[in-house]
């Protein structure tokens, strides 16, 4: 970093503060200041959930719940451009997005009801699909989980229904049930979040990575 460079980065929610080098990255000239601001916790939540803990490989489906959303739509965009098949829910107003984002009708259903289990099953032709990032909760993760293929992986970034692995794992014993948290990396590894943030950046200048819709005030 030089002396007027543009950052971004992870740090307290204050107006003006002194901060190690190691957590703030070079903002991409391409993208704004208020662009920058819209997706590192949602890149740093997508890179940890689908691609260190999920595994997620070239080839592989994956569904995405509340996939118009923030987090939704960085992971929408990370799993296509390492080459896996998305499924994606949203609310039935939300499709249209996910359409703009070359989401098929057949691997598109609503986040409010559990359709999704039987829409999803005929599409992969009884197969279901190997990673699920979850953020829905009730019967709408029991349906999620039972979308799973053997040995499928299943990412719980919701906070509202959290459950005990050992438990999941009687009900649906063909999937890997885990729970994560991007605080202990924001916290605790600055250098590992800044690599993660430098690779954020890199997408962005190349475009494979679109910054986030945002309003300004």
């Amino acid at each position: 970093l030089s002396v007027g460079d543009r950052v971004f980065g992870l740090i307290d929610a204050v107006s003006e503060m002194v901060v190690d080098a190691s957590r703030v990255v070079r903002i991409p000239d391409n993208c704004t200041f208020e662009e920058a601001t819209s997706f590192p916790v949602a890149f740093l939540t997508v890179v940890h959930g689908l691609r260190e803990l999920g595994k997620l490989q070239a080839g592989e489906t994956v569904l995405i719940h509340s996939a118009a959303g923030g987090v939704g739509m960085v992971a929408v965009q990370f799993a296509q451009q390492l080459g896996a098949e998305v499924f994606a829910t949203a609310s039935p107003a939300k499709w249209d997005h996910l359409r703009a984002m070359g989401i098929a009708d057949d691997h598109i259903s609503s986040s409010r009801d559990a359709l999704f289990l039987d829409k999803f099953k005929k599409t992969t032709g009884g197969r279901g699909v190997d990673v699920v990032l979850n953020s829905l909760a009730g019967e709408l993760t029991d349906a999620s989980l039972e979308l799973l293929v053997d040995g499928g992986r299943f990412l719980e970034m919701g906070k509202t229904d959290i459950r005990e692995p050992e438990e999941v794992a009687i009900d649906f014993p063909q999937a890997t049930y885990t729970v994560f948290d991007i605080m202990p990396i924001i916290v605790n590894e600055p250098q590992r979040l800044r690599k993660i943030l430098e690779e954020a950046a890199s997408l962005v200048e190349s475009g494979a990575l679109k910054p986030l819709p945002q309003v300004l005030f």
